[in-house]
């Protein structure tokens, strides 16, 4: 059987396990639930989502390596094996360092946790209550949808020739147009991290060439050939402008700062008082690659009242998706993204077949694993 699984998350539980009032939503935090699974939350305009996935990756994989030194301690004596640390740096916990001090002495550094008392008037606990209720009316607006697809992931599309960003962006897309019939502003990040001080270029999914193929995936006169031949076109054209991004080429951005200095010296251009602009600038489907096999999820909030924000992570052998909207069909959108996945599945060359008693046809494998999937719902 295929194990598709798919759980709602309500708000209160999938990003705000607990109260809000010991988040530092202006700061980067880990928190660390009762199950011993943790998580990172952080403010985005100090830092991007590579930069967290950095230090957390680095957390997870020094962990792996203290518990195989601890493995190996027992078996290799004398240094006989040398796992190497992931950070070179010479790290003394402090309490290690407090080994043959007393309490009192100058160079003791006390390591016990201690309370920090702070002295409140009405007025600051009056504000402190206002703000939780706000905060409070934020976290339930966002509804959260999880899809974690284990049926193919990067091994596979790359087998198939495509890229699996691009892959995974034109998924959205043809999953958004199915729903809706329509075409709108999507966005992808794109890291800029070559450049000294880079952060990100904005990449649009949303070309003339992407906007063919979902039509020609929504047309049931559509042949397999001519629906992978327009995947195949729209992925092409995706990553030669990503890459045009990440070198610097994006337009973006630099419109963007244009605005601003115009702004700021009384000179304003009716470009950005288009419709052209305001719908570039309407980004219904916000979008962002960021993992690795330290991290299960990733996700962020909708940039407008009517879109979509989704954080994906591209595994060997699977997708994750976390979906967020203001309350609008968060679920229906998921099922949709998940039948397209399915259908590209029957469409793509396996990377193996293993027969055992009947043989199944690749379509049949597909029909079955609909069922599943919808008796599992």
């Amino acid at each position: 059987s295929t194990n598709l699984s798919m759980r709602n998350f309500h708000p209160s539980i999938a990003y705000q396990g607990g109260t809000c009032c010991n988040r530092f939503y202006d700061k980067l935090q880990i928190i660390v639930c009762e199950d011993g699974s943790a998580g990172i939350n952080f403010e985005h305009s100090a830092i991007d989502g590579h930069t967290t996935l950095r230090f957390v990756s680095d957390i997870f994989a020094e962990t792996i390596v203290d518990f195989a030194k601890s493995v190996t301690k027992s078996i290799y004596s004398g240094g006989s094996l040398s796992i190497p640390s992931i950070l070179n740096a010479n790290i003394v916990r402090a309490s290690d360092a407090n080994q043959g001090k007393k309490k009192g002495d100058t160079t003791y550094f006390d390591t016990s946790p201690k309370k920090i008392h702070f002295e409140m008037d009405e007025h600051i606990k009056d504000s402190i209550f206002f703000a939780e209720t706000k905060l409070g009316d934020a976290v339930n607006g966002d509804d959260t949808f999880i899809l974690e697809f284990p049926n193919f992931g990067k091994n596979l599309i790359v087998h198939n020739s495509m890229s699996p960003d691009s892959f995974v962006q034109m998924t959205l897309l043809i999953a958004y147009y199915r729903l809706y019939g329509e075409v709108v502003s999507s966005y992808e990040s794109v890291l800029t991290k070559r450049f000294f001080h880079g952060r990100t270029e904005a990449m649009r999914s949303t070309t003339t060439v992407a906007e063919e193929m979902m039509k020609c995936w929504n047309n049931t006169s559509s042949t397999e050939e001519e629906k992978l031949t327009a995947l195949r076109n729209a992925t092409k054209q995706h990553s030669k402008l990503v890459k045009e991004a990440s070198e610097g080429n994006g337009v973006d951005r630099h419109l963007y700062a244009l605005k601003c200095i115009g702004e700021k010296n009384d000179i304003y251009s009716e470009l950005f008082s288009s419709d052209a602009w305001k719908a570039l600038n309407h980004t219904v489907i916000s979008t962002s690659n960021c993992g690795n096999p330290s991290l299960r999820l990733f996700g962020f909030g909708p940039v407008c009242p009517d879109g979509f924000g989704i954080g994906y992570i591209i595994k060997d052998s699977g997708l994750q998706y976390s979906i967020s909207s203001k309350h609008r069909q968060t679920q229906r959108y998921a099922l949709s993204l998940n039948e397209t996945l399915l259908e590209m599945e029957e469409l793509l060359h396996p990377l193996h077949r293993q027969q055992m008693g009947s043989p199944m046809s690749p379509r049949r494998e597909v029909e079955n694993k609909r069922r599943i999937f919808r008796l599992k719902i």
